[in-house]
């Protein structure tokens, strides 16, 4: 899992215990996902929803004008608890993390894998597969392109990165040849 903040991940761990006996961890992780999406989408709404001037239930009400309802009575519980307890600023990591816990509970790990150009269909197969292996999980890739990154690949899964870019190898290229002694 992601560092994450702990009382967001305290949070969505309350949260994943409540859900997980009513199987629906997939939906309530989509639910959150559409509240942090909101989140990040409007530039004023982390203000507003932080207003201790405001009280929660306007702020919730507002939520759920923008969502346009589409929320269980769990998420919608668990946002106004949020609210109320005065931690909005935290609503987006909750989500994410929630979304991890959900993700660590089916077996599935979420990577990010940046190259200079595309990969081939075959080349995503391939590092699907040997990542699968690697990390005894099922793979949800998604990808980056980044021309700086020269050649090669990074891999970001969990708290790490694989990193074998031509950028990171000329790098490390240049530091060893700058600590080399030339008599």
């Amino acid at each position: 899992m992601i560092n994450q903040d702990p009382v967001s991940a305290r949070y969505a761990e309350a949260l994943f215990g409540l859900i997980k006996p009513s199987g629906r961890l997939a939906e309530a992780a989509q639910e959150l996902a559409r509240v942090g999406a909101l989140i990040r989408a409007h530039a004023d709404l982390p203000q507003f929803l932080c207003n201790p001037g405001v009280e929660a239930e306007d702020k919730l009400g507002v939520l759920e004008r923008l969502l346009g309802g589409g929320w269980s009575g769990d998420v919608r519980a668990f946002v106004r608890l949020v609210l109320s307890m005065g931690r909005p600023e935290y609503l987006v990591e909750m989500a994410d993390a929630f979304q991890a816990l959900v993700d660590e509970d089916a077996g599935l790990l979420r990577v990010t894998v940046r190259s200079a150009h595309p990969l081939s269909a075959a080349a995503r197969e391939r590092l699907t597969r040997q990542l699968e292996r690697l990390e005894r999980r099922r793979i949800e890739m998604a990808e980056a392109t980044d021309p700086e990154l020269i050649g090669g690949i990074q891999v970001e899964l969990d708290h790490r990165v694989l990193d074998g870019s031509v950028k990171t190898k000329l790098a490390e290229l240049r530091q060893r040849l700058k600590s080399v002694r030339v008599h």
